[in-house]
């Protein structure tokens, strides 16, 4: 049966809001060389205007959720799409780097306050099983195409207009989207709101910026220096705190039973691990392409097109696997081709490699991509109680957004440390990658050796948290996906 108008009107609007915010990360990344030389930015500094937007939200998110439930999705996702157009100007303004990363944050709240809301109220626009999935489908590969298409875009912006007309585009996008959002449902959930959990938001908060301050800073101020030490003592802190916090808590931020079904912690992990790819890719390998290679930004957005061809072809092949087998194949295909990117690349990258090894491995990550993002949304959603679609969505945008932002702070401490190790200057990547291209393609090829370590761990940490549910026994309720046993009590329905 065919969609009424409304509906697939309703989620192209909401697909569109995912699109643009990845859209704006992801081409950012390959602005970076460009941004540096107007701004006069630090290593540091980089790091920290790439990764601002995906920490803010990865802190966020969950608490958002929360909110949207209680105040109504449709409004705060309306809330979100003004915020982050107030911090998308400010970004265009911005005249140095304490200014462009604290715009950057402002666009993550932004982003905060839709993402959740939005994969809820599509969750609610299809209640049938079928059509649902195939809804998710797309917003699955909305996902990694919009990522996997950042290069490309920020290439032709960058080089026809300069890095600040990605921010034209994002306001332009963001204001003709709101147009589309009377079109929404209300999405108020019946019953007595959720309680905000704001402790447990901010024990949550402090883990992320701890451990992100000390893998960003770490290997420039020295992993034994105080501030690095507090702020990891900090984050541990906050870590062993906020499981008994949550115990005590009628509505933690993050239920911890909702981890106990296996489903849901391997679609954390897929998406987590995705993204950290992807994000640390796109951070280094636009220094690659640009400062050791020589590429203008328009050709690095050229040559990475395998990427975003291998995302899209593979996430629609995905999705269908998805609807009508599970997530537990794709996902972990999706896995071992991370694998075989990375070492591909950890095996060529040099200054004069040839392209077709670059390009062959550019195709696998985006392959992997279009794999992973369809089962991770999926099987998330349908692992807790269509009630409970919010909770799922701000956990699946939550878990890309920390993926991002570990993969820019992981992929920049290897690249800086190992740099370090080799006598290089560490205070601007730009010149040494430049200067020093022998010794950059050596700190790239042992960040992409960790990552290819790291997925092939998840593959096998899939495949077994993705295992079709067994029978349940009498007397037990089958809620998703997977062993959910231990899932926590259903709350009340949205409208």
């Amino acid at each position: 049966m065919t969609l009424p108008w409304r509906s697939r009107a309703a989620l192209l609007v909401c697909c569109g809001t995912l699109f643009l915010g990845v859209l704006d990360g992801a081409a950012l990344n390959l602005a970076l060389p460009s941004v540096q030389r107007e701004l006069r930015l630090s290593t540091v500094e980089l790091q920290w205007v790439a990764t601002s937007n995906a920490l803010v939200r990865a802190s966020l998110t969950l608490l958002c959720g929360a909110i949207a439930d209680r105040y109504g999705r449709r409004r705060m996702f309306r809330v979100g799409l003004l915020v982050f157009v107030g911090g998308s100007l400010l970004c265009a303004a911005a005249p140095h780097a304490p200014a462009l990363i604290g715009a950057r944050g402002v666009q993550g709240v932004g982003g905060a306050l839709m993402a959740p809301p939005a994969l809820a109220l599509i969750a609610n626009l299809f209640p049938d099983a079928l059509r649902r999935g195939r809804a998710l489908g797309t917003w699955s590969a909305t996902a990694g195409v919009s990522a996997a298409c950042g290069p490309l875009v920020g290439g032709l912006l960058v080089q026809a207009a300069g890095w600040r007309s990605l921010f034209a585009v994002s306001v332009a996008g963001a204001a003709l989207l709101y147009l589309g959002t009377r079109l929404l449902p209300p999405g108020v959930v019946d019953g007595p709101p959720r309680r905000l959990d704001g402790l447990g938001n901010t024990l949550a908060a402090l883990v992320l910026v701890g451990f992100t301050f000390a893998l960003i800073d770490g290997p420039g101020r020295g992993w034994l220096t105080g501030p690095v030490l507090v702020a990891v003592a900090v984050a541990v802190a906050a870590a062993v705190g906020y499981l008994p916090a949550a115990r005590r808590r009628p509505d933690p931020v993050l239920d911890p039973r909702h981890l106990a079904v296996p489903a849901l912690r391997g679609a954390v992990l897929t998406a987590i691990v995705a993204y950290l790819a992807l994000g640390g890719f796109t951070f280094v390998n636009t220094f690659y392409l640009q400062q050791v290679r020589g590429y203008s930004p328009l050709a690095t957005g050229l040559l990475t097109l395998p990427t975003t061809l291998g995302t899209l072809v593979l996430a629609n092949v995905s999705g269908r696997f998805v609807g009508r087998h599970g997530g537990r194949l794709p996902a972990t295909v999706g896995h071992l081709s991370f694998v075989a990117s990375m070492t591909l690349l950890a095996l060529t990258v040099t200054t004069d490699a040839g392209l077709t090894p670059l390009l062959v491995g550019y195709l696998l990550l985006g392959a992997g991509m279009g794999l992973v993002n369809p089962p991770a949304t999926n099987t998330a959603v349908n692992s807790l109680p269509r009630d409970r679609a919010g909770v799922a969505s701000a956990i699946t945008s939550a878990s890309r957004q920390i993926g991002t932002n570990l993969g820019v702070a992981v992929l920049g401490a290897v690249v800086v440390s190992v740099l370090a190790l080799t006598g290089q200057p560490t205070d601007d990547i730009a010149r040494v990658a430049t200067e020093a291209g022998d010794d950059f393609t050596t700190a790239l090829r042992v960040a992409y050796g960790l990552v290819a370590a790291t997925a092939a761990y998840c593959a096998y940490a899939t495949w077994r948290l993705l295992r079709p549910p067994s029978a349940p026994t009498p007397g037990e309720e089958v809620m998703g996906i997977g062993d959910t046993s231990t899932a926590p009590p259903t709350a009340t329905p949205a409208r």
